[in-house]
């Protein structure tokens, strides 16, 4: 005796719109598990690397700086001159505590675009970082020594352009605001200041 499947069929939904039901063999699909990435949702997203940064507009000089990405935002400090050369697994200026500020503080939901730029010598892969003008008219250019670090790289920053993040913040700031402080200054020299007061014990 054999017995007939069930049909899956169709439902109307509250707004009166004509909704998917799923069989009653499979399990209900949730919502916010549609087209989930296989690393998982964009929120939980981190990575610690030296990467080196082009210095503001030159076209030879890249310094090494410590970058951090979490809970969307991208940030970074600059290490000690032995350490941007040994590369330890963290450097000292992280490990404090109070943790010193950033150099900067960049909030990846408002990243507008990532150009990869494949060049044969001496690095091969290069990543140009540009956001919402809105926001901040600082563009962000990385490279690093391994091909398979700069890469990594590009495909999570890459995510920041095309999915949507969704961050609960218990409290806002005074203004308004829960982005980080640190995205709005775009000259070479404000740049070297900031960082030059970064660098220093309990500087910003």
């Amino acid at each position: 005796m054999s017995v007939a499947a069930r049909e899956p069929h169709f439902t109307e939904d509250a707004e009166g719109q004509d909704g998917w039901k799923a069989p009653f063999w499979q399990a209900p699909v949730r919502q916010g598990e549609l087209a989930l990435h296989p690393d998982g949702p964009l929120r939980y997203a981190r990575r610690e690397a030296y990467l080196q940064k082009r210095a503001g507009k030159s076209r030879l000089r890249w310094n090494v700086r410590y970058f951090e990405l979490k809970d969307g935002h991208l940030r970074w400090w600059r290490p000690a001159f032995r350490e941007q050369l040994l590369q330890p697994t963290a450097p000292k200026v992280t490990l404090r505590e109070p943790r010193p500020e950033p150099v900067r503080c960049l909030d990846l939901s408002r990243l507008k675009g990532v150009l990869r730029t494949k060049v044969k010598f001496p690095y091969s892969t290069r990543i140009l970082l540009r956001f919402d003008e809105a926001y901040t008219d600082y563009q962000l250019e990385l490279r690093a020594e391994k091909e398979l670090v700069i890469l990594e790289w590009y495909k999570l920053f890459s995510r920041f352009t095309m999915e949507v993040m969704e961050v609960e913040h218990e409290r806002e700031t005074e203004d308004g605001n829960d982005v980080c402080l640190g995205g709005g200054m775009t000259s070479d020299a404000e740049d070297t200041a900031d960082e030059a007061a970064a660098a220093q014990p309990g500087g910003s």
